[in-house]
């Protein structure tokens, strides 16, 4: 009787929607915030260079709107898991440094030339591919490139909206972000040891790592959607309530 009541709210806990309180503490573990405000000046530049904006929506509520989005498609359950995958030394150690990363440009211009006279560890190349890969959602980078592009749509051919394959400038838009990660991932990495590349790739490959950054990324094409729709994106909660919404349990019929 008790493991099937165990069983039973296990269960219950994965249909449990994250609340605000887990949403936030995972927003300020994995610095993804950083994300939302990527966007906001992605909307800043788009307004400031068009000479009519009065249809562009208003970023004041893009974090807010971001924030229910991760809930109403996060469990709570996979926001735990998320959670404590970000707590462990290594991923404490990735954010450390993503969030301190300085690029002098120079600098790692050299780095880079140097490693055609002399490579990496082959191994250490593979895992940085393999990190590479997680990061970089080509279907959902390639979505939000296309909700970018929407706004210039006398320069877009009707061949470019083919949703079955990229076009060769979609496709090296998609190249280019992956080569711009890999080069500042090479250069970066180099204050982790391989065992510690390792170990970072496993957390970075795992599957609640892969959940939590497409619902991340599928927010983000959403929301720029909607920008260039000129819909405003209205949180469905008061700002002042997002705070004190704690888990309910669904009603039991």
């Amino acid at each position: 009787m008790k493991k099937i009541l165990l069983l039973f709210l296990f269960s219950m806990q994965t249909l449990f929607s994250a609340s605000s309180e887990e949403i936030l503490q995972y927003l300020s573990l994995s610095h993804s915030e950083q994300q939302v405000l990527d966007i906001e000046q992605v909307f800043n530049s788009m307004r400031q260079s068009q000479e009519n904006n009065e249809s562009n929506a208003s970023t004041t509520q893009v974090t807010i709107v971001y924030q229910e989005y991760l809930e109403e498609h996060i469990s709570s359950n996979e926001i735990t898991k998320a959670l404590e995958l970000y707590r462990t030394p290594i991923m404490q150690r990735y954010v450390n440094e993503v969030k301190n990363f300085a690029i002098n440009q120079d600098d790692m211009d050299a780095f880079l030339a140097s490693l055609e006279e002399e490579p990496l560890l082959t191994e250490r190349q593979d895992i940085v591919d393999d990190i590479v890969k997680a990061l970089v959602n080509e279907k959902l980078q390639l979505n939000f490139y296309r909700s970018m592009m929407q706004r210039y749509s006398d320069a877009n051919s009707s061949s470019e909206n083919n949703d079955s394959k990229m076009t060769p400038r979609e496709e090296s838009y998609v190249n280019a972000m992956k080569k711009s990660l890999k080069n500042q991932l090479l250069y970066g990495s180099q204050v982790f040891s391989l065992e510690e590349m390792n170990e970072l790739k496993d957390a970075i490959g795992s599957s609640i790592f892969n959940k939590i950054k497409t619902v991340e990324n599928e927010a983000l094409v959403q929301i720029m959607n909607d920008f260039i729709q000129g819909i405003i994106s209205e949180p469905k909660r008061p700002k002042e309530e997002k705070s004190k919404k704690a888990k309910q349990p669904p009603a039991l019929s």
